[in-house]
């Protein structure tokens, strides 16, 4: 007989991704030798490190809830004031995205689009000419032909707020509710979006 699958996250694969782990990483010696901004790079490396291969990617804490890693770093924790607070984490991470792309693209030559949409409150009047997306391209691209990828960014990220992000709103609010968590606010009154060109 098959052991049955759950969806609860085993003890021994607990996501490290929680405000807790990062104050206790970042009161650890590992890197004395590094200033404050390489220590809390290095902080992120760790707590990133292999999670597209950790298997975690279907765990919830509910049945149809949030992945544990969310509600674990979306917790409010006492930490060090002179730690990076929540806030400033996560746009540090989102750097570390686009760091990670700029370089790849230069070690293979190859060009990238990311079209990112920070997960928030889904309103029953939601619609995509008011989400905040951020997007990068690479940037040689974007500065050799403007005209002719711009216009084509364009349509592409339409498409990605009407096929994608509306209906991953809705489904994330679904989600806060079932785990009991209140969904951020970061939807704009008017287009946002936030073009990278490192």
């Amino acid at each position: 007989m098959l052991p049955a699958i759950t969806n609860d996250v085993p003890s021994t694969n607990r996501p490290r991704f929680s405000l807790a782990s990062i104050a206790a990483l970042d009161s650890n010696t590992f890197a004395q030798e590094f200033t404050e901004t390489e220590h809390q790079a290095a902080v992120r490396a760790l707590l990133r490190h292999d999670a597209h291969l950790d298997g975690t990617h279907f765990h919830t804490r509910k049945p149809a809830g949030l992945h544990p890693s969310y509600i674990a770093f979306n917790s409010y924790t006492t930490l060090d004031e002179k730690f990076m607070m929540h806030k400033e984490f996560v746009e540090a991470a989102l750097q570390d995205l686009f760091d990670a792309v700029a370089m790849q693209d230069r070690l293979d030559g190859r060009i990238s689009l990311v079209i990112r949409c920070p997960g928030s409150e889904a309103t029953p009047t939601l619609s995509p000419e008011h989400l905040s997306l951020d997007l990068y391209i690479t940037p040689r691209e974007l500065c050799e032909s403007p005209d002719r990828i711009g216009g084509d960014i364009s349509v592409m990220v339409q498409a990605f707020e009407e096929e994608f992000a509306v209906p991953h709103l809705r489904h994330f609010t679904e989600r806060c509710h079932i785990e009991g968590v209140v969904p951020p606010h970061h939807c704009k009154s008017a287009p946002s979006f936030s073009l990278m060109t490192i």
